[in-house]
């Protein structure tokens, strides 16, 4: 790829990450683990799956693949907006073969903030049809410790 399409793809992600609003489901958890770490898993196959999953195709570029096999029947599909590590990752989700929430319809944004030797982590769920009360929220309940577990180099139960 060229460099000015690199530039033109970055540009095109920063523009189409939405306002956060009062509607958005909104997790924060402080993680005994440094940014650089939690990063990896955000981004990296292997260690999405010690969280979140049983198999995971990532991209983790501006436009690049999102997918995640959450549980063996349901797939979560999106793409990636914004990498900036190890500060933030943002990326589209939906689920694929459903019309509720289908695939790219809702934006995921997870903001890492060091906190001295630990990390605070907020994970915020824009464009969801039920707002914060939406029934995602139980699954980001379920999911979301599981990284503080494996980032912090426990083992994680992904189901």
């Amino acid at each position: 790829m060229e460099p000015q399409e690199d530039e033109q793809r970055a540009t095109q992600a920063v523009t189409s990450i939405p306002t956060p609003t009062d509607n958005d489901l909104v997790l924060t958890q402080r993680i005994a683990a440094p940014a650089d770490t939690i990063f990896d898993f955000l981004i990296d196959p292997d260690k999405m799956v010690r969280w979140m999953g049983v198999e995971a195709r990532l991209d983790p570029n501006p436009g690049g693949e999102f997918w995640v096999d959450v549980n063996g029947t349901n797939v979560a599909r999106g793409t990636y907006v914004e990498v900036d590590r190890p500060n933030r990752v943002v990326f589209t989700w939906g689920w694929e073969d459903t019309t509720d929430v289908p695939p790219g319809s809702s934006t995921v944004t997870i903001t890492l903030t060091p906190d001295d030797d630990h990390t605070v982590v907020e994970l915020r769920h824009a464009g969801l049809p039920g707002g914060p009360e939406d029934r995602h929220k139980d699954g980001w309940g379920h999911f979301f410790p599981r990284l503080a577990t494996a980032s912090a180099g426990g083992d994680s139960d992904t189901t």
